[in-house]
């Protein structure tokens, strides 16, 4: 085989491992649209707090809004098999395990300080 040929060769496999292999792997379409929260329990008996004032927006271009009453929340996120990151503006990463029993449920287990809570939201 020429030079040129293998050369030709070796950069357009280069640009496939490129291309593919630097796609970042992640689940997004599968929570993308609005959700409001049902249901909200801590260490497995109701938290006294209304579920349903909370709100999460999940956008199909990664990024998301949040609202809980009065306090809000924008940012980045990533779903990455059952694990639901998120980045707010000027803050740090938060990671909050995720199930989907349905496409229109969606289940966040979160630990606050070493308090186990769950909250589920479904689409609206």
């Amino acid at each position: 085989m020429s030079a040129i040929k293998t050369t030709s060769l070796i950069s357009v496999c280069l640009t496939f491992v490129f291309l593919f292999g630097c796609q970042s792997e992640n689940d997004n379409q599968k929570i993308v649209g609005h959700w409001q929260g049902i249901s909200w329990s801590v260490k497995g008996q109701p938290s006294g707090r209304d579920a349903g004032t909370v709100h999460f927006e999940f956008n199909a271009d990664d990024t998301y809004s949040a609202s809980f009453g009065a306090q809000k929340e924008e940012g980045k996120f990533r779903l990455v098999k059952s694990n639901l990151y998120t980045t707010a503006k000027e803050q740090s990463e938060k990671m909050v395990q995720v199930a989907l029993p349905s496409p229109d449920t969606l289940i966040m287990d979160m630990n606050r300080a070493g308090t186990l809570e769950q909250l589920i939201l479904v689409k609206r």
